[in-house]
């Protein structure tokens, strides 16, 4: 985990200048700017505190090591780049996350109940919750309740691959959330997954 980008994005969402999240942190600004650059690594107590004040709820989670990975949509936060004024999300591990969960739909709820951590991006937050939503009603299971707080887009968002492909089929929940991206811009027709 990068704490300082965690930091980062923690920040961003909140909308907080730095002051005003040290104080509300009760940490000075400079172990914020400190933390983000990768001069320090916090203790969990303090990221546990910048956390909490920019919004946030910190989980600690101990796997035994070798024990299999089991994939969430959370970590999808950081699954997208920005760079030149241009953003780009990273279709594959999308599309690899979608595909293990058609293949394997009982890892549904496990998969979309984790809050994912802050992306710093409003896009991703949308899109994070949307899916999660699709896939609570697809399984027929209650929609994850983190999913409330991530607002709909300001603007709609549509990717240069979705022009290409279409607005046909744009799942209700992305479309809610100002999401122009069309099913099969994410989802792979089931009969193709893992063939």
């Amino acid at each position: 985990m990068d704490v300082g980008r965690l930091v980062t994005s923690a920040k961003r969402s909140s909308g907080l200048p730095v002051r005003g999240l040290a104080a509300a942190a009760h940490v000075s600004g400079s172990t914020i700017t400190r933390i983000q650059s990768g001069a320090i690594d916090p203790t969990v107590q303090t990221l546990e505190k910048i956390l909490d004040a920019a919004g946030f709820e910190l989980r600690l989670e101990a796997v035994r090591r070798g024990s299999p990975r089991r994939a969430h949509l959370a970590d999808l936060a950081d699954a997208w780049t920005a760079g030149e004024g241009r953003f780009r999300l990273d279709w594959t591990r999308w599309r690899a996350f979608l595909d293990q969960l058609a293949l394997h739909p009982e890892l549904t709820p496990e998969a979309i109940y984790l809050t994912p951590p802050p992306s710093g991006e409003p896009i991703i937050d949308a899109l994070l919750a949307a899916v999660a939503e699709k896939l609570a009603d697809d399984a027929g299971l209650p929609r994850p309740a983190w999913t409330e707080q991530a607002p709909a887009l300001d603007a709609p968002y549509q990717p240069p691959v979705a022009r290409r492909a279409g607005t046909q089929d744009i799942p209700e929940q992305l479309a809610k959330r100002g999401l122009m991206i069309g099913a099969n811009s994410l989802w792979r027709d089931p009969k193709t997954v893992g063939v």
